[in-house]
């Protein structure tokens, strides 16, 4: 009998060490192999008007580092029925996007929701992807009319720190008081037990929120007597009190995080030895055990001081691993972002004038930035997230929390007990317990995703009519502006052929042939697509966020410009980007800048960096591409000939591009110099180029339009494919190269600069970037938001104006 409790007693033993080791195990597996990814986007004002153009920058995060798993996002435009009224996606580079969507003059006021994920996170719970309402004012710049409050009612919960009320258990519970929308609201009563004895008061502390302390008696219940912001009394009961069970509290001590856990008597025995964890971005970054046997409670520590800032989840286990008490705290270390200076060399406020930006970063990371500049008061932030409120915060809980960015203004003792009341009162779940334990990861829908993807299939393929094994289709990629990339599509399957990680926007037009069976092309035929999600056409409003207050200020201030472009007229399309038809006088363009239009597109209209006009020289004296550029780009180094050519720049290889497609040493050397007519050598980093471009870009043009006579692909089977979205450049009208004020339209523009990709590195840490003033803005809004390259955030606000 001996032996056989030994033996029983190993065999518990071993299948607890086990579960203990699956959860570790299967940290490190979601961890590596299924990370959670968050989004955040800046938008270049809060309010647009019908017509203007929406423009935005979407970084992406996985942990506490930037996310390198996804290759495309997608942003979505969603009307007050749900329907989805535009999509677009946009290629990632250096774990960010850009794009814009265009208002319809016709568009009339309201709310529209934009919605911004990958496909990697539809795998996981959808509340968590980002989402916000774009608040959108009719071309008259009258916003929707605010519904009167009739029938509002009011709502209380109560949240018991660590999950239960449990007898004789002193626990802290937490509160929170909205009104139908989910607005906070204040909140003061008392907490009555069953015989209408008043046990407690209560009162908000802030935004709705509060907390008391309660240790529930035997056999007792609870309910809280509250006075509504209508007058109204209501009685709410308090979450059931377990009649045993355990409690945690958790609080802050300096570069600590203090736990205490406490029981009844009564608890079952697996109950008694506790296994207690805390988790921090996937990672796992404290365990202990805790004997409960010979008494009622224990306590420990977690030291925080070279942790990152974020969530930390502390779960209390039994010494079976089912989890019992489980609870949220902030680590705030402050050492989640870095500094970025803007400066303003040249500050002119008046009418049409030049003003210069200076942005700078002393540090020799890689960073990648957006700024917007706007009329001071149609650009103010009201009570939306920023990147770091995001990041650390909404990104990581469900349900609405008011004004997220105060909780990280400052390190007040105030603001982070606030702060403490948001994760008490908000739901936590990222994840399966149960499924750690047994050692089972999700499954997911959509694996990680690459850049675009041109994917055939063959139909007529049978048995007696078979495609060859190595069979490929020769394609000819045409753009929309008529440049030509010559590929090859591999065989992956019996009937199907694929073309991985293509860039080109909008649509092209694609030839195709056999190139071994030159007969299939007459017996089969062929469908092409790409590899996008194709989405769905409505979704549910349920996890709408609110739709909030504008700023009263900014409300006005869009009135006035809409007033002003009635009264006056004006020729700037409202999106800021075009001019109307009027006479503008303007400097001859140049050369190269007639073929930067020509040729180049998206990021590659970049002028950081060299062009050379191949058109008119004479070439002959180059044996390829590469002997023509030697020596004409300082610090190029380029060595070797024809395909066995190396290059370096700043310590990396340039990426490479034919006609905007990504291309080797061995494409380029192989084109003829008399065919190109455009060169650009676009200096480090060029985040066009996957990976980064860490040694910048050589983009080469061949000859197109009326520069070649032939036209490619002619007489061969076509196909219309989708590509990106097609990158809009932001309009900033250049007044210098205007003549006089009398022949330039009226402007009337509210975001006077938006630029998606300002990028500094250890060679580049000052950028200057210029501007001009509207008609009538006398104070600028500047918002700077971005990410350095190991994932740490800033975020600048400020207004300037002219001393008087």
């Amino acid at each position: 009998m001996k032996k056989f409790l030994l033996f029983l007693g190993l065999f518990v033993f071993s299948v607890l060490s086990i579960k203990a080791q699956a959860i570790d195990s299967m940290l490190k597996v979601y961890s590596e192999q299924v990370p959670n990814q968050k989004a955040y986007v800046h938008f270049d004002k809060d309010l647009y008007r019908a017509g203007e153009s929406v423009w935005f920058k979407a970084y992406l995060f996985s942990g506490f580092s930037l996310s390198i798993n996804s290759k495309n996002f997608y942003a979505e435009l969603i009307n007050d029925q749900g329907k989805v009224i535009q999509r677009k996606v946009y290629p990632v580079t250096e774990s960010s996007a850009s794009g814009n969507f265009d208002l319809p003059d016709s568009m009339p006021a309201g709310n529209l929701l934009f919605r911004g994920y990958t496909t990697w996170m539809l795998n996981f719970d959808t509340s968590f992807i980002f989402q916000r309402n774009i608040a959108v004012a009719s071309k008259a710049g009258v916003i929707e009319k605010k519904k009167p409050d009739v029938g509002k009612t009011y709502s209380i919960q109560f949240f018991p720190e660590g999950g239960n009320l449990v007898n004789t258990l002193s626990s802290l519970v937490a509160f929170k008081a909205n009104d139908e929308a989910g607005m906070p609201v204040n909140a003061k009563g008392n907490i009555v037990d069953s015989k209408g004895n008043v046990v407690t008061a209560f009162s908000s502390a802030h935004d709705g929120m509060g907390s008391f302390n309660l240790t529930p008696a035997a056999n007792e219940t609870y309910n809280a007597v509250w006075t509504d912001p209508a007058g109204k009394q209501q009685t709410v009961a308090l979450p059931e009190v377990k009649a045993q069970g355990l409690v945690l509290k958790l609080t802050s001590a300096g570069n600590k995080k203090v736990f205490m856990v406490a029981s009844t008597d009564n608890v079952p025995e697996t109950w008694k030895k506790l296994n207690i964890v805390a988790l921090l971005g996937q990672e796992r970054v404290y365990k202990a055990k805790a004997n409960l046997a010979d008494t009622r409670a224990t306590s420990g520590s977690i030291p925080i001081e070279n942790f990152p800032s974020g969530i930390l989840q502390v779960t209390v286990f039994s010494d079976t691993w089912e989890p019992l008490a489980e609870r949220i705290i902030m680590i705030n270390n402050n050492n989640y972002k870095f500094d970025v200076k803007i400066n303003t060399p040249e500050l002119n406020t008046n009418f049409r004038a030049k003003n210069t930006i200076e942005v700078q970063v002393d540090d020799t990371l890689l960073t990648n930035l957006s700024l917007s500049i706007t009329d001071a008061a149609i650009g103010r932030q009201t009570t939306g997230d920023n990147i770091i409120s995001r990041m650390l915060l909404t990104g990581d809980i469900k349900g609405y929390v008011h004004n997220p960015t105060y909780y990280f203004a400052n390190t007040a003792d105030s603001t982070l007990n606030n702060l403490d009341l948001v994760l008490l009162t908000h739901g936590w779940r990222r994840y399966n317990w149960a499924n750690l334990v047994r050692g089972r990861k999700p499954t997911l829908k959509y694996p990680a995703d690459n850049y675009l993807s041109i994917d055939a299939r063959v139909f007529g393929v049978t048995t007696a009519s078979p495609l060859r094994n190595d069979e490929q289709l020769l394609v000819f990629l045409q753009s929309k502006d008529s440049s030509t990339q010559f590929l090859e599509m591999r065989k992956t399957g019996l009937d199907k052929f694929s073309l991985p990680n293509v860039v080109f926007y909008d649509t092209a037009t694609l030839f195709y042939q056999f190139m071994k069976d030159k007969k299939a092309e007459k017996e089969m035929n062929l469908t092409f697509s790409n590899n996008f999600y194709k989405g769905v056409g409505r979704i549910d409003l349920l996890n709408r966020p609110l739709n909030l207050e504008i700023d009263t200020a900014a409300i006005a201030r869009t009135k006035f410009f809409a007033d002003k472009m009635f009264q006056l007229g004006s020729k700037f399309d409202p999106k800021g980007n075009v001019l109307e038809t009027v006479t503008v006088k303007t400097r001859t363009k140049s050369l190269i800048q007639q073929l930067d239009e020509k040729y180049a597109s998206g990021l590659f209209r970049s002028d950081n960096g060299y062009a050379f006009d191949l058109t008119g020289n004479n070439t002959s004296s180059s044996f390829d591409i590469f002997t023509y550029l030697q020596g004409r780009v300082a610090g190029l180094q380029i060595t070797g000939q024809g395909g066995n050519t190396s290059l370096a720049w700043r310590g990396s290889t340039p990426a490479l591009f034919l006609n905007e497609m990504q291309a080797d040493v061995s494409q380029l050397s192989s084109v003829s110099v008399n065919d190109v007519a455009y060169i650009k050598v676009l200096r480090p980093p060029f985040i066009g180029a996957i990976g980064g471009g860490a040694g910048g870009a050589i983009a080469v043009y061949t000859k197109k339009g009326g520069d070649v006579k032939t036209e490619p692909g002619q007489g061969l089977n076509k196909y219309k494919v989708v590509g990106y979205s097609t990158p809009k450049e932001f309009y900033s009208p250049n007044y210098k190269d205007l003549s006089g004020s009398s022949e330039v339209a009226a402007d009337y523009r509210t975001t006077l600069y938006w630029n998606p990709s300002v990028l500094t590195d250890a060679n580049r840490k000052k950028v200057r970037l210029d501007f001009y003033n509207n008609d009538i803005t006398k104070a600028y809004r500047i918002v700077l938001e971005g990410v350095n390259e190991i994932g740490k955030m800033v975020r600048v606000e400020k207004v300037i104006q002219q001393p008087k």
